[in-house]
Parts: structure tokens; sequence; C-alpha cells
């Protein structure tokens, strides 16, 4: 039982992957957190470009 507590082979290998973990959860909540804000971003840039193609269509041209 002592050589189990004392042997420390296998714990970077843990922490590595507790921190990429941890980076996930970071990566995955921001994602969330921007992808509102780039939706709506995208959907009013949308409205700009079929507007602003409607109003060229009743347009006369030359």
């Amino acid at each position: 039982m002592g050589d189990f507590l004392t042997n420390d082979q296998g714990t970077a290998a843990i922490e590595y992957s507790l921190l990429l973990s941890l980076i996930g959860m970071a990566v995955v909540g921001s994602f969330q957190l921007l992808g509102t804000n780039v939706f709506d971003g995208l959907s009013t840039l949308n409205e700009v470009f079929v507007s602003t193609q409607l109003k060229d269509d009743l347009l006369p041209h030359p």
C-alpha cells in the first residue's frame, strides 16, 4: 500500500486531461456566448442586403 501512495506515474496525464477539459468547457462556453451575437449580427447584415437589393430592383435602370 505504501508504494501505491508514493508512486506518481500517470499523474501528469491526469493533470493534462483535467486542464484540457477546463479549456474545452471555456471554449464551448465562449462559443455559446458569442454564437448568439454572431447570429444576430449576420441576421442584421442579411436584412440590410435584402432591403438594398429590393430597393435596387424597384429603381428604374437606364
